[in-house]
């Protein structure tokens, strides 16, 4: 009975064995199976559902001015994440309450109990990837990884930081349109700059695995490996000067406010290269009564230059010998009726009987009308062709996206009529973006020689140029060189005799043209006008030409040489003050002019010639009030009479010494604007009373 037992027990004993060496041996196969045969299977099953490729970011490169100041760059920004598990229970306890006060004094503006609750929560929900904050910047980054807690690192802390970069530009809104922003909608750089060079500036993305967690996406730092080095963007060097920008914007920001206009741009070209020294781009912000940049007029936007394009009838006429500078033309009393209609001259009474020279100076529309009437009525197409042959129907093809295209009507054109002609030869029923007429007047300062306008010099990467961008020709001669020679004379009379002799006086010499067109809306009317200057300088030796345009000014001032001109000034002036070589040419070329006073105190006027050196050759005994008129190098002073009882004349006054002087007449002075006095309310001459309200309007 034993031996059977015994055997009994040792069959089980080698049933059992032989069963779990059987099922070692199936798990063996399995596992055998799973990691040869079907391994490359189950890994790329495995790691398509823990794992996942990550692109990384190269460094976008940096936007530079012409001498290396930064204009748009690269900065590093942290998401700061936490993994909860990894911190033991004694640690967190201990030091979550001191965890809470730091964070709170980085970011006072999470108080912390709010803090102290949600880190208690994700640590209680055992979060591995909780969401500490985002865009945080490097040093806030380094503050946070220094905290309780955080200290230890990821392995025992469970810090997490990711990296990433947002475009930052150090002048803020200084050409921040033409620098380019980001389109979220279209996750691309796609205006100015930043679209324009975006495939040197981006670079090239490299690859990061990355494992799937309860909390999302987190790189695998203990296996961590970048599969593709992002390769970083290059650097661009703009040819923005950004001292002349920053005039630029702010002169234009200031007319204008002082003007409450629609929107208003300036260019600023280096003549011989085309390089844009400075660009400035303003619209209305009417939610905060100011301006910003919200679009590039300067190159998207397209209108009826008015005035300025009369450069263009002018100089087609004289190029086909239609016209010669010392013709006379008849402009008559200011009116002149053309198929039922009249076309009126800005200054009342006319100009009666003017030089075609003239007639650009003064900017007479009759006379420009005339001309082209004369030299083309019965064959129109010619003087389309004269335009289309200084190439002002083409687009620039800058490389910043969104350049408007030219309209230049033919007589094919559906809309032609007989008024197209004249009108087109004063600006109207044609259209030209600020920049493309910037252009055309820059390749007459440049005798002839059309050049693209350029934004960009140089790539270059860690310091070393890779790329240069030279200046490029469009056209080696928009016009014959004598025709060149006598419309440069022309422009340079508009200053000395015409519309813009407000910068007459200058130390060195300016060419250009006013324009001042009235903007269609539904019809033209006489209440919205778009006021241009565009011109050159040194008008005997030119190195920059300039734009200014004031779309819709609104308080009353709208020719170009109240609010487009001071814009203009403003520039010049300041490049005039900065650049040796143009002060150094007319120290040579100019004979030194003594400079007029306007009335002061005859002590304060007195003074300033002294200061000056200037010779006072005479002046009035015992009096009060004098100016000055210039006489080569010297200066005569004559008085400006004041009898009580009698409204003073206070015109060209400074605001502080007119409101002495009619205050010490006992009048009450209401001043409106800033400068010098333009117009008062009390006609000179008239009888005044103490207590009389007189109203000065003052303006640069």
């Amino acid at each position: 009975m034993a031996i059977t037992i015994s055997k009994d027990i040792r069959f089980r004993i080698y049933l059992l064995f032989l069963i779990v060496f059987l099922v070692g041996v199936a798990i063996i196969f399995r596992i055998v199976q799973i990691q040869v045969a079907e391994g490359d299977k189950w890994r790329a099953k495995s790691e398509a559902q823990s794992t996942k490729y990550f692109d990384v970011t190269a460094i976008r490169g940096n936007i530079y001015t012409e001498n290396k100041r930064l204009l748009a760059t690269s900065v590093p920004i942290y998401d700061i994440y936490w993994d909860s598990k990894v911190v033991d229970k004694n640690t967190f306890l201990s030091q979550v309450d001191s965890l809470a006060i730091a964070y709170h004094n980085l970011f006072p503006q999470e108080s912390i109990s709010s803090f102290r609750s949600r880190i208690i929560k994700a640590y209680d929900n055992k979060n591995r990837y909780y969401r500490i904050r985002r865009r945080v910047s490097y040093s806030e980054m380094k503050a946070i990884s220094v905290m309780p807690i955080f200290r230890k690192g990821k392995y025992k802390g469970g810090l997490i930081t990711e990296k990433t970069d947002y475009r930052k530009r150090p002048y803020q809104n200084l050409a921040k349109r033409t620098i380019g922003t980001f389109n979220r909608s279209r996750n691309a750089y796609v205006v100015g700059l930043e679209g324009a060079y975006d495939k040197y500036l981006k670079g090239e993305d490299g690859v990061r695995i990355k494992q799937k967690t309860a909390g999302g996406w987190r790189p695998l730092y203990l296996f961590d490996k970048t599969i593709k080095e992002p390769i970083n963007g290059m650097d661009i060097v703009t040819t923005i000067d950004i001292d002349l920008q920053d005039v630029a914007e702010n002169s234009l920001y200031r007319e204008l406010m002082k003007n409450k206009a629609d929107w208003g741009c300036a260019v600023l070209m280096e003549v011989k290269t085309g390089k844009i020294k400075a660009i400035a781009n303003l619209k209305a912000d009417t939610a905060t009564n100011s301006y910003y940049e919200g679009f590039n007029y300067a190159i998207g936007t397209a209108t009826e230059p008015g005035s300025t394009f009369k450069l263009a009838s002018m100089m087609a006429a004289l190029e086909d010998k239609k016209v010669s500078p010392n013709e006379i033309i008849s402009t008559g009393d200011g009116s002149f009726k053309y198929y039922g209609k009249i076309i009126h001259d800005s200054h009342k009474g006319g100009f009666g009987d003017i030089t075609a020279s003239e007639v650009l100076e003064k900017s007479s529309n009759i006379g420009v009308f005339k001309i082209v009437l004369k030299a083309y009525e019965s064959e129109p197409k010619k003087f389309i062709d004269a335009i289309y042959a200084m190439g002002l129907n083409k687009p620039l093809g800058l490389e910043i996206k969104g350049e408007a295209k030219p309209y230049i009507k033919t007589p094919e054109d559906k809309t032609w009529s007989k008024l197209s002609l004249p009108w087109m030869s004063i600006g109207y029923e044609l259209k030209l973006t600020p920049m493309q007429i910037l252009t055309f007047y820059n390749a007459v300062a440049n005798n002839g020689v059309k050049v693209k306008p350029i934004f960009v010099t140089e790539l270059s990467k860690t310091g070393k140029t890779k790329k240069t961008f030279k200046p490029v020709v469009l056209d080696p001669q928009i016009s014959s060189p004598s025709t060149i020679k006598k419309v440069k004379k022309m422009l340079e009379g508009v200053v000395q005799n015409g519309t813009a002799s407000m910068l007459r006086n200058s130390p060195y010499p300016i060419a250009g043209k006013t324009g001042t067109a009235q903007i269609f809306k539904r019809r033209y009317n006489k209440r919205n006008y778009q006021a241009s200057f565009v011109g050159y300088f040194p008008a005997d030796n030119p190195k920059y030409s300039c734009i200014v345009v004031i779309n819709n000014p609104n308080r009353g001032l709208y020719y170009a040489s109240s609010v487009a001109v001071p814009v203009f000034k403003d520039i010049s002036d300041k490049i005039y003050a900065t650049d040796l070589d143009i002060q150094i040419h007319q120290e040579k070329d100019t004979v030194f002019q003594a400079p007029n006073s306007k009335v002061g105190q005859a002590s304060d006027v007195e003074a300033v010639y002294d200061d000056l050196n200037i010779e006072i050759v005479s002046k009035p005994e015992d009096a009060s009030y004098e100016y000055g008129v210039a006489k080569a190098d010297s200066i005569s002073l004559y008085q400006r009479k004041i009898i009580y009882g009698l409204m003073p004349n206070v015109k060209y006054m400074t605001a502080r010494d007119a409101i002495y002087l009619l205050e010490e007449l006992g009048l009450k002075v209401e001043i409106k604007g800033v400068g010098k006095v333009v117009e008062q309310s009390l006609v000179p001459g008239q009888r005044v009373a103490k207590g009389d309200v007189v109203t000065l309007k003052l303006r640069f």
